[in-house]
C-alpha cells in the first residue's frame, strides 16, 4: 500500500473521531458539566478537526512530493494525541491528565507546521 494512502486514512479516521467526540460532548451523557469544560471541549474539538484536515492535506502533498520526510505527519499525530488527548481526558474523565502533556502536544503541532513549511519552500526551490 502507498504510504501516502496510510496518511490519508489516518487523517480521515482522526477527523471521524473528532466529529464523534464533538457530538458525544454536545449531545451525549458525557456532555461537559460546566461552561469551563464546554470551552475546553470546544478548543479540543477545533484543534482536533483542524489538524486532522492538515493530516489529510499532508497526505495529498506527500503524493506529489514523495522525497521529503514524513516528520510533519508524525508530529501532527503526536501533537493531536498529547494536546487534544489531554484536553479530552480533562473533559470526559475524573482523572487529571498531567498538565505538562498539553504544552508538549502543542509544541509538536507547532513543529509539524514549521517543518512542513520548510519542506514546501525546499520543494518549490528544487522545482524551479
Amino acid at each position: 500500500m502507498n504510504p501516502s494512502a496510510l496518511w490519508l486514512f489516518g487523517g480521515i479516521m482522526s477527523a471521524l473521531i473528532a466529529v464523534v467526540v464533538a457530538a458525544v460532548g454536545a449531545h451525549g451523557p458525557l456532555a461537559p458539566s460546566t461552561p469551563a469544560l464546554e470551552h475546553i471541549l470546544t478548543t479540543a474539538s477545533l484543534f482536533h478537526l483542524v489538524h486532522s484536515l492538515a493530516l489529510i492535506q499532508f497526505s495529498q502533498w506527500r503524493m506529489q512530493n514523495p522525497n521529503p520526510t514524513a516528520l510533519p505527519g508524525w508530529f501532527l499525530i503526536a501533537g493531536m494525541l498529547l494536546f487534544v488527548g489531554s484536553l479530552y481526558g480533562l473533559v470526559f474523565s475524573s482523572v487529571k491528565i498531567p498538565g505538562v502533556l498539553t504544552p508538549i502536544g502543542g509544541g509538536f503541532l507547532i513543529l509539524a507546521w514549521l517543518i512542513w513549511g520548510i519542506q514546501v519552500l525546499r520543494a518549490a526551490k528544487e522545482s524551479s
